[in-house]
């Protein structure tokens, strides 16, 4: 009676597991198991007959008597981030103080550092140009802020000068009469 049962259950196991196996005959076919479709050669082809000319923007760019007058400072009519009176111009360092400056560059090499700093000063009317030297890096930085904000417009206006890795960062920062 013990051998009945154990085989009447392994017969119902093999047949429930036949039941619940997926069926496998399509699913590993190829497109070219299937011969009997004939591939066709025809090629569809789109004309455009869209004409965008009636929705084009017109810019009309006015004469600019800027050049006659002769200025030559990048930034003409943009206010300035500072007056002279406390960029160091005239001024006497009094003291410092926890503050921000722009960050232009970070090179191993004195002479490209020095470059920069020549050519960043002759770009913009900032006085405030340091190279300071943290072994092995020479790092450019420009200005004395108090204010992040007054960084950031700085940090933007060398962006737009070429100077695209151009960062804000927190420094010491000197104060003048």
């Amino acid at each position: 009676m013990k051998h009945l049962v154990l085989s009447f259950l392994i017969i119902n196991l093999l047949l429930f597991l036949q039941a619940c196996s997926a069926s496998t005959d399509t699913r590993y076919e190829t497109e070219n198991d299937h011969t009997d479709v004939e591939p066709t050669d025809t090629v569809a082809t789109i004309q455009e007959d869209f004409d965008i000319t009636p929705y084009r923007i017109q810019i009309e760019i006015e004469d600019s008597d800027t050049e006659s007058e002769g200025i030559t400072d990048v930034w003409y009519q943009y206010e300035s981030l500072q007056d002279d009176s406390i960029s160091g111009v005239n001024g006497k360092i009094i003291g410092t103080v926890d503050g921000y400056r722009v960050m232009v560059l970070v090179t191993d090499n004195m002479e490209e550092a020095n470059s920069v700093r020549d050519e960043v000063s002759s770009r913009i009317s900032r006085r405030e140009l340091y190279i300071s030297f943290e072994p092995p890096f020479y790092k450019v930085k420009i200005g004395d802020f108090t204010n992040i904000a007054e960084a950031n417009d700085l940090k933007f206006k060398l962006s737009q000068l070429g100077y695209t890795h151009a960062r804000v960062v927190q420094e010491t920062v000197n104060l003048f009469e």
